[in-house]
């Protein structure tokens, strides 16, 4: 074949060529270019009839059907050619005016975004949203594009906003946008304007998007952070090592009992009428490992097609549980309850309380997972029966779950003598992180006793190291708890009783009175 660039370099030769050659050749170039254009024009062709056939168009609307090769009209309309000439006409014009048609999706608005991404490619071969498009004024608008995390340090271009939709008609246009529901909150919506005549199209697409958010979502079966339901951000679950993460065996009981078996069983659940809605308390003291239950949890939510929030205090707990029902099954993850529900703080206790209670839902798969440091501090109205339905305490190490965190923490051939007995006596009272603390001391017991590398690690290096840390625990176990956070009724009644605290009483000279010196609040009365 010859090349547009063969054809000038001829053109520009007319002693190496005759004219007829010369013509010959610029007629096979416009040859090959209609040929492609006749090429791309039939695979749109298909496209619009595969979207078509998907949205449900297999014969025209009312009474104008297309089939065989023959034009067959009513019989109403034998002799009367000019008025079935003036239906057609009427049909065709109805046709070409603009309708606007709206998809709302049970989905977060950039998950439709990139899904109308995927749909287009697959249906047309291109995303097809890069051509700018003109207002009834004239003015020029060129398409927009939101960059969308769609995982732990990768992201993706999506469109958004009012694009141009040539593929649908000439002054076809897309809207990408979201509504606020009042029970889900943010949700995906676009508004297609285009002729009436690709009505099906448009609801083919309409399907074809739905598909891939089933198959594709970005968020469903992922581990996110915080309650954010516009755009939500990812946790890296990578930065745990489970072997690492020792718990005795009670609570690895009840921990594959109230939470992993329901993700990693999840049909057999189903199949037996498990409810997938449970509400689960994890409380222990500080460096227990309940932050760390949530690392395993998401892991194992990820293997099994679950969604995984990440909720910390400051966070809009209520906007993760409907991310998490959109989203289900799915397991929310809430650290540090306490913090919002203390007594005394009526308003956000009601309205956490109003989050547990809407998880309640019919066929609700959704489980919820508290933690505290403190639990005589959560309000009682979350510990009445259905609105909890476990409390593990996880706190000291057994003797197992020691021996566990040594050998995860210590090669094997270096634990050649060991007595495990004496060493679990010496970590008795041990939080995890005090244990793991201690196993890297006796390391460094185990480096000064023999001057450089140990060859191997002695009941007595794990024993000193214990023994080492206890002031420090003392120490811990002594310490007030941290303040809380005043409610706003206390807070005001004693900027009020400071105000009164610096009244002066004076006479009309200007000098203190001698009948009332001072105001003072007996603030030992005052309510808590």
């Amino acid at each position: 074949m010859t090349s547009y660039g063969e054809v000038e370099t001829m053109a520009n030769n007319p002693f190496g060529v005759s004219p007829e050659q010369v013509l010959a050749l610029v007629q096979e170039a416009h040859t090959q270019a209609a040929t492609q254009l006749s090429q791309e024009e039939a695979a749109r062709t298909a496209a619009m009839a595969l979207l078509a056939q998907v949205g449900g168009k297999t014969i025209g609307e009312k009474d104008l059907t297309f089939e065989g090769q023959k034009f067959i009209l009513p019989a109403q309309y034998e002799g009367r050619i000019g008025e079935a000439i003036d239906f057609l006409d009427r049909w065709r014009r109805q046709q070409g005016k603009v309708h606007e048609y709206v998809k709302t999706f049970q989905y977060r608005p950039y998950d439709v975004a990139h899904a109308l991404t995927l749909a287009l490619q697959e249906v047309f071969g291109s995303s097809g949203m890069g051509e700018s498009w003109t207002d009834m004024f004239g003015q020029e608008h060129h398409p927009q594009f939101v960059e969308v995390p769609t995982a732990v340090g990768e992201s993706v271009q999506v469109p958004w906003d009012l694009l141009a939709f040539p593929i649908l008609g000439p002054d076809a246009v897309i809207n990408v946008g979201h509504i606020r529901d009042r029970d889900l909150g943010y949700l995906g919506q676009l508004t297609v304007k285009a002729p009436r005549g690709v009505k099906a199209q448009v609801e083919g697409l309409f399907k074809v998007i739905e598909k891939h958010l089933t198959a594709s979502s970005i968020y469903r079966g992922k581990a996110l952070i915080g309650g954010d339901n516009l755009m939500p951000t990812f946790l890296d679950v990578r930065k745990v090592n489970p072997a690492h993460v020792i718990y005795s065996d009670d609570v690895l009981q009840q921990l594959n009992t109230n939470v992993w078996s329901l993700i990693e069983h999840t049909d057999l659940m189903r199949e037996l009428g498990e409810s997938l809605k449970r509400a689960v308390l994890l409380e222990g003291p500080y460096g227990t490992g309940k932050s760390l239950a949530a690392f395993l949890t998401a892991q194992r939510c990820v293997e099994n097609g679950w969604t995984f929030l990440f909720v910390k205090p400051g966070d809009d707990l209520d906007a993760a549980m409907r991310t998490a029902q959109l989203y289900s099954p799915a397991v929310v993850f809430f650290e540090d309850i306490d913090v919002i529900g203390e007594a005394g703080d009526p308003a956000r206790v009601s309205k956490l309380l109003d989050s547990f209670d809407g998880i309640g839902a019919k066929g609700a798969e959704v489980v919820a997972i508290l933690t505290t440091n403190r639990k005589d501090k959560i309000h009682k109205g979350m510990l009445r029966p259905g609105r909890l339905d476990a409390v593990i305490s996880i706190n000291h190490l057994d003797q197992s779950g020691v021996e566990k965190l040594i050998k995860a923490h210590v090669a094997e051939d270096m634990l050649r003598v060991m007595d495990y007995g004496k060493v679990f006596e010496s970590f008795r009272d041990f939080t995890p992180a005090f244990a793991k603390e201690a196993i890297s001391r006796a390391k460094r017991y185990a480096i000064a006793r023999e001057g450089g590398k140990p060859t191997m690690l002695t009941t007595s290096d794990f024993v000193g190291a214990a023994n080492s840390l206890k002031p420090q625990l003392d120490l811990m176990h002594a310490a007030d708890e941290e303040k809380t956070t005043p409610t706003l009724d206390k807070a005001l009644r004693d900027v009020v009783a400071d105000v009164v605290d610096a009244i002066e009483f004076k006479d009309g000279d200007g000098d203190p009175s001698f009948y009332v010196r001072e105001a003072e609040v007996d603030r030992e009365e005052l309510p808590a």
